[in-house]
């Protein structure tokens, strides 16, 4: 195994795979780097695909009419900035404009022959002495497998193949006997005829969810009910057609077929005809498998036995055995861009992707030993318990890959590695400072005004909002 591998690939076309791909070429002393995407075409979740043909297409959470939550500060790959929205009151951009930038980053990368579409990855494993065999699909010619050898591998599909559902009382009997009434926002594609007139049941109080109650509100039955645990830290417009109630503790049906939902305080929710669930999705790469780390080689056939890295019942949910969220401990020359969770994920990947890049080039120093490199996870673990145990109802939100409060100390981290390495990236990333902290923060209160203004709603101040 060495940890200055030469010929890297990265698996996943969307944003982290992106500016992953720049930074390897730019930033990086290696001799090949290609990234493989199973669309047909780059930008991830920020992609719908229009026009299928005879290649297999996937689904995305992007949906006509999504406008996003981030300002182009924040969608702005270094040196390549996001242009400007020409709207005076909604600075936020739309799915069009936002997969328009990353067509056009992406395109010198595919004109290079850094970039190739239609190739489904469907196996990754850890190779004894070094390297990981790549099997893929090449939908191009019309599924063929083919069978490749990289050095390092760089994986950035980590979420969003995966939705969550809370594990509630008849939930997974409802979703064999039911599935069209049971939906994610991985697969919602906005309202539709078939939800006109329908009493709609909602689970979540992230953006996803609040975006598809205020879509459904001119179309379905009102009020939409929307399940929560919490108030929602996530801007949304008030409105009275949507009733907010609390968790569900069960799901029934009736002699209809109509769902039932039982509140945790006794009430119920019923004739339903349909559940939406906006409720996040948890990480896993499926594919991946790597050399269990405490197995010694067969004295017959000096192989070792392969596992999988992931799975959905790992606990805490997360990647296990990361250093600093990206590479994976017991090989290094396994990384991941993406795994944390960020309310402005382009700019922490244009950092995180520049680090590895860096750090495979051998030019910042990571941690000898495997147990070396897993004291950022013990830390983290210690964290995330003291974090849980100050609440009997802790937030989702307070999980391994969701930085939170500690997210600028871990980014200012990472940076100052990088300048330390190359002094040249100190004017070209994003600081990272405390000024730069307060504009994203500031998103927030621009994106409720946004709303105010697309509903054509105006928003009253009242005298007490005045003293204030």
């Amino acid at each position: 195994m060495t940890l200055q591998p030469k010929n890297v690939l990265i698996i996943g076309g969307g944003p982290c795979g992106l500016i992953t791909l720049r930074n390897c070429l730019h930033r990086g002393t290696f001799n090949k780097v290609q990234l493989v995407e199973r669309q047909n075409d780059v930008g991830g979740v920020w992609y719908q695909n229009h026009a299928p043909d005879h290649r297999p297409c996937w689904s995305t959470p992007a949906y006509p009419g999504l406008i996003g939550n981030v300002v182009p500060e924040f969608l702005s790959f270094s040196e390549h900035p996001f242009p400007a929205p020409p709207r005076e009151h909604q600075p936020f951009p739309t799915l069009a404009e936002t997969n328009a930038y990353l067509k056009e980053f992406a395109r010198p990368f595919i004109e290079g022959g850094h970039i190739r579409l239609s190739v489904e990855v469907i196996g990754v494993e850890e190779v004894v002495g070094g390297g990981w065999t790549i099997r893929m699909k090449d939908w191009n010619e019309g599924g063929v497998m083919l069978e490749e050898t990289w050095d390092a591998v760089i994986i950035t599909t980590v979420w969003f193949d995966n939705p969550y559902f809370p594990d509630v009382p008849g939930l997974q009997e409802l979703q064999k006997q039911q599935p069209s009434k049971v939906q994610h926002a991985l697969s919602w594609t906005g309202p539709h005829d078939d939800h006109e007139g329908k009493r709609v049941l909602i689970i979540g109080n992230a953006n996803s969810a609040n975006e598809m109650a205020a879509q459904l509100v001119p179309v379905a039955q009102t009020p939409i009910y929307r399940s929560t645990r919490r108030i929602s830290v996530f801007p949304s417009l008030p409105d009275t057609r949507i009733q907010d109630i609390g968790p569900v503790s069960r799901y029934t049906t009736n002699d209809n077929d109509k769902i039932i939902a039982h509140i945790q305080d006794g009430t119920a929710i019923e004739n339903i005809d349909v559940v939406l669930f906006g409720t996040g999705y948890y990480p896993h790469v499926p594919y991946l498998r790597v050399l269990h780390p405490d197995s010694d080689p067969d004295p017959r056939t000096l192989t070792r036995t392969l596992v999988p890295l992931t799975s959905r019942t790992t606990t805490p949910t997360r990647i296990p055995s990361l250093h600093n969220q990206i590479l994976y401990a017991h090989n290094p020359t396994l990384a991941f861009i993406g795994a944390p969770t960020s309310f402005i994920p382009f700019t922490l990947a244009d950092l995180t992707s520049t680090w590895l890049s860096l750090a495979w080039s051998r030019l910042i120093q990571i941690p000898p030993t495997p147990k070396s490199r897993l004291a950022y996870e013990q830390d983290r673990l210690r964290t995330l318990a003291e974090l849980r145990s100050e609440s009997d109802n802790p937030s989702n939100l307070i999980n391994f890959h969701f930085l939170g409060r500690y997210e600028m100390e871990y980014a200012r981290g990472i940076r100052e590695d990088i300048v330390r390495a190359s002094e040249g990236l100190d004017g070209v990333l994003a600081r990272w400072d405390d000024e730069q902290d307060g504009r994203r923060f500031a998103m927030y209160a621009k994106k409720l005004e946004s709303l105010f203004v697309s509903a054509g709603v105006e928003r009253s101040t009242s005298r007490d909002d005045d003293a204030t």
